[in-house]
């Protein structure tokens, strides 16, 4: 029988605090409109000291994404990770099939936001315009609305690894979604799983 909760150890208790919250705003608001909003409180504690995220979950891998698991729930209604994104790089583009928030603990990200615009009529085609491109610095935390606002890109825009806390409502390395390339109109699916976790775990799925 697969565990409840996936902990990375020691559990910091600002997240297990940050996880009774959740639950609590769940009870209220799931399957609302006003979930998204009222996560944004219990997150915004959450990235109020970042100085809980160890280098365990600061560490980048050379020319790679790297995305360091820190909770996932069983449901799964709920996994909180970092990505690193080192110096110069760039994530692809990409969807999370969910609501969630993304803070900036470490660095600076240039943030990409990205609309579909084609009638998803055609295997492996798809249309994107950019819907707004910002900088996203230390402390400052953005949204991710499925699924209208839930396709973006983020750069590195610092001389030190960019590093962001993710807070969204399904268990996103075991979900099988979408890349997109806008300039070759083109789109696959994958599956991206965590850098730390071994194999497909049998949480979230």
């Amino acid at each position: 029988m697969p565990p409840q909760t996936y902990y990375i150890e020691p559990v910091e208790p600002v997240l297990k605090r940050f996880v009774e919250d959740f639950r609590n705003v769940v009870a209220r608001a799931k399957g609302t409109p006003a979930l998204l909003e009222e996560l944004r409180g219990p997150t915004e504690r959450l990235l109020y000291d970042p100085s809980w995220i160890g280098e365990t979950f600061r560490k980048p891998v050379p020319g790679e994404t790297a995305t360091w698991a820190m909770y996932r729930s069983q449901d799964p209604d709920l996994c909180v990770f970092t990505m690193v994104v080192p110096p110069g790089e760039r994530t692809k583009v990409h969807n999370h099939l969910t609501d969630g928030w993304v803070g900036c603990v470490q660095g600076e990200q240039l943030e990409r936001l990205f609309k579909r615009v084609d009638d998803r009529s055609r295997p492996d085609y798809a249309e994107l315009e950019v819907v707004v491109e910002e900088r996203v610095s230390l402390g400052e935390l953005t949204p991710l609305s499925y699924p209208d606002h839930d396709i973006h890109q983020v750069v590195t825009m610092s001389d030190q690894p960019s590093v962001s806390l993710h807070v969204l409502c399904n268990d996103l390395g075991t979900v099988e979604r979408q890349m997109f390339e806008p300039d070759a109109h083109r789109v696959n699916n994958f599956v991206s799983g965590y850098t730390n976790v071994t194999g497909r775990s049998a949480i979230g799925r």
